[in-house]
């Protein structure tokens, strides 16, 4: 059955994202980028004889006990086509690394392709990171100090569309597997905290509603009311909100963006789009309220969680902005 209208994947968890930017391949040496505060660097950790799993890595370039970032890309977009959201994390004081998974096409793979382990592919990428992350974050330049200021102990799983179907896995949302007729968990017990930027609801039998609640950590979900719509019957911003919905209750965070689309207004997964005249209203927006999520989890800011809470209401959809609505569960 086909669950989707707009891509041809056999697999539907690949199927979240179908047109994002080209972009250079994840390099090995330092950049920087126009906030002087940062540090970006690009590392490469090796995976089997023919994959290497490139990341970008976004650091401020002062303080020690940095909370962890980790960010999957949506669909045929790559680690490096994210930066106003992931320097916006980093200049709040976390350190920021984001992958380019073998589906990007950044690494020669045509868009569209039909390739049903992609997801298998991604939750194996993660899994490997984190299980060797101080070896990979040495890869970057000066990585060995680079490494002794990040708390890889504390961190959040972040990702955009095919992106946020990795990190609520990775967060503790189950999913079948079809390959061994089981239902599979893939949570890593460091991850405390997950953002999921337009993921994806259920289509069964591979994600299921019972899967979500399994989703047992803090969550901050957005979604755009324009946002892409892939689910038979349901617009993009009613499907792109059920790992709200469906996740288990309990510091739960949904914005909603009026408006926007599936990239933030052209801001963010791809370049070819015109850039909306609210865009960048959608990153501040974004970026502010994320990261008072990040703060009052990863950092347990008291002020900060305070402040979410007093802006929303739980079952209660309340005006955050001319351009914004905020819900809590």
């Amino acid at each position: 059955m086909k669950l989707f209208k707009t891509c041809s994947w056999l697999v539907a968890l690949s199927l979240t994202a179908c047109a994002v930017t080209t972009t250079p391949p994840a390099r090995t040496t330092a950049t920087t980028v126009a906030a002087p505060q940062l540090i970006v660097a690009h590392g490469r950790l090796p995976m089997t004889a023919d994959h290497t799993l490139g990341f970008r890595l976004a650091v401020p370039r002062r303080g020690d006990r940095l909370p962890l970032i980790v960010f999957s890309h949506g669909a045929y977009s790559s680690g490096d086509s994210y930066d106003p959201i992931l320097d916006a994390w980093a200049a709040r004081g976390y350190a920021v690394l984001s992958v380019t998974h073998r589906d990007s096409v950044s690494l020669g793979v045509k868009r569209g392709t039909n390739e049903p382990r992609y997801f298998a592919w991604r939750l194996d990428d993660m899994e490997a990171l984190l299980a060797r992350l101080p070896e990979a974050i040495r890869t970057v330049p000066d990585g060995e100090r680079v490494l002794r200021r990040i708390d890889t102990s504390n961190i959040a799983a972040a990702g955009h569309s095919f992106g946020g179907l990795v990190a609520q896995t990775l967060g503790g949302a189950t999913y079948f597997d079809a390959t061994t007729s089981a239902t599979r968990s893939r949570r890593d017990a460091r991850v405390r905290a997950v953002l999921i930027l337009s993921g994806a609801g259920p289509f069964p039998p591979t994600l299921r509603n019972e899967d979500f609640a399994n989703l047992q950590v803090p969550t901050f979900v957005s979604v755009g009311t324009d946002d892409l719509a892939q689910a038979p019957g349901l617009t993009g911003e009613q499907w792109r909100r059920l790992p709200f919905d469906l996740a288990a209750p309990g510091r739960k965070y949904r914005l909603t963006l009026r408006g926007a689309d599936h990239y933030f207004g052209g801001s963010v997964g791809r370049d070819d789009l015109p850039r909306a005249a609210q865009a960048d209203e959608y990153l501040r927006l974004y970026a502010t309220w994320s990261g008072k999520f990040l703060d009052a989890v990863l950092r347990d800011d008291h002020a900060a969680a305070g402040e979410l809470d007093a802006r929303a209401t739980p079952g209660k959809v309340r005006e955050l902005a001319p351009l914004a609505t905020f819900e809590r569960r």
